[in-house]
């Protein structure tokens, strides 16, 4: 069963302040899909077109994909590399509200961008931007990382991540067909940097997070709350049940959210891991399967 908990609450707006950075998590790298847990036979998630598509499908799905996808260098403010960001749009009329998705630890990965052609599949306009960008030899992103991505992605600064989710962000709202409505969804480290941006940036209007680690005291493991009461997006987090590195932070979070008369609604997945989202267990998949349609129906709701 899906242990549920939710709190929502007034919103209210304030003045952003930057928090401090959270680290990745020890998530399974990227085309570790069906790899046999001791003891146990290796699981295949059984293809499900209504979630984003598990790691044995990612290729398929953007081989096939009836939407349109392309890449595209945004522009950053004061010279910057440009981020290459994929771009898919929802096949439907009239404007549709825009969706960041940010990646995990890993950096720009096709399932990622599997991610994005389910969001735009699900009626928005989805932008996947690779945040390690101008980090690569040469000025190059993830591609041109290696085993150095981890490392990479550990030394972007609150400050450089908020810069470059903001020109997304602004890039989003030059889309003819976007109704100017933002939101992000973040997975592993995307789902704590869902977090951060949304107190960096208080004209967001939507975050949500996937088991994502929150902010801590520099150079200790407590939480750093005090960012929270910049928030002015309502924000929807998934946590597993066996993941307490980031599920200890929930119901802090909602406690202090609570008490700013903030939105704050999260829910437990029974039995789920971290990075359940890649479907590497029944229970994922049932996370995967139970989280996806909140997901699409809290995006819904905030941004039409």
């Amino acid at each position: 069963m899906t242990r549920i908990v939710t709190l929502t609450l007034t919103m209210a707006l304030v003045m952003p302040v930057l928090a401090k950075q959270a680290t990745g998590a020890g998530q399974m790298p990227p085309g570790a899909a069906g790899t046999a847990r001791q003891g146990q036979p290796a699981y295949t998630a059984p293809k499900n077109d209504a979630v984003p598509p598990a790691d044995p499908y990612v290729d398929e799905t953007l081989k096939t994909s009836p939407r349109h996808g392309e890449w595209v260098d945004i522009k950053v403010p004061g010279g910057a590399t440009p981020i290459k960001s994929y771009v898919v749009y929802p096949v439907r009329t009239g404007k549709a509200g825009v969706v960041v998705v940010i990646h995990e630890i890993f950096g720009m990965t096709p399932w990622v961008q599997g991610v994005a052609d389910q969001l735009a599949k699900d009626g928005f306009i989805a932008i996947a931007p690779d945040l390690l960008s101008g980090l690569g030899p040469n000025g190059g992103g993830t591609d041109s990382l290696g085993q150095g991505v981890g490392q990479a992605i550990r030394g972007l600064t609150p400050e450089m991540r908020a810069a470059k989710l903001d020109a997304v962000r602004a890039y989003g709202q030059t889309i003819p067909s976007a109704n100017g409505k933002t939101g992000v969804v973040g997975f592993c480290w995307g789902g704590g940097s869902s977090l951060l941006y949304a107190i960096a940036q208080p004209k967001l209007n939507a975050a949500v997070m996937y088991y994502g680690p929150a902010p801590v005291q520099t150079g200790s493991a407590a939480l750093d709350l005090s960012g929270l009461p910049a928030i002015a997006a309502p924000i929807l987090a998934h946590y597993p049940s066996t993941d307490p590195r980031t599920l200890d932070s929930a119901q802090p979070i909602s406690d202090e959210m609570k008490r700013l008369g903030k939105s704050f609604e999260f829910h437990v997945y029974d039995g789920a891991s971290h990075g359940f989202m890649h479907q590497r267990s029944e229970a994922d998949t049932r996370a995967a399967v139970e989280s996806w349609p909140r997901t699409v129906a809290f995006f819904n709701k905030n941004l039409k």
